[in-house]
């Protein structure tokens, strides 16, 4: 069990690192996470729809497969870079 130290409510807060300083914060780290998981949701729902106009036998849209072909493969490759890229990010600090 641990003992907090006691201080004065008239005592200064203690800052920590400013918001943009921080590396690991960056708005393109972000929008890669962002753009890889909406890519990968969109891509993941074209392909049930798919799958849905084969059973109903529908003749699909080409767009479903250029998502399903391409569309899923590019939203893990974006996911991946940003785990690796964070991962860097913490190696380094």
């Amino acid at each position: 069990m641990s003992v907090r130290p006691a201080t004065s409510p008239d005592a200064p807060v203690a800052a920590g690192p400013a918001v943009g300083s921080n590396p690991e914060s960056t708005p393109w780290l972000r929008a890669l996470l962002v753009m890889g998981g909406a890519l990968t949701a969109v891509s993941f729902a074209a392909t049930v729809l798919l799958l849905a106009s084969y059973f109903l036998q529908i003749t699909a849209w080409p767009v479903f497969y250029w998502f399903g072909l391409f569309g899923l493969p590019l939203g893990f490759a974006l996911m991946l870079a940003y785990v690796v890229t964070k991962a860097v990010l913490r190696r380094r600090a």
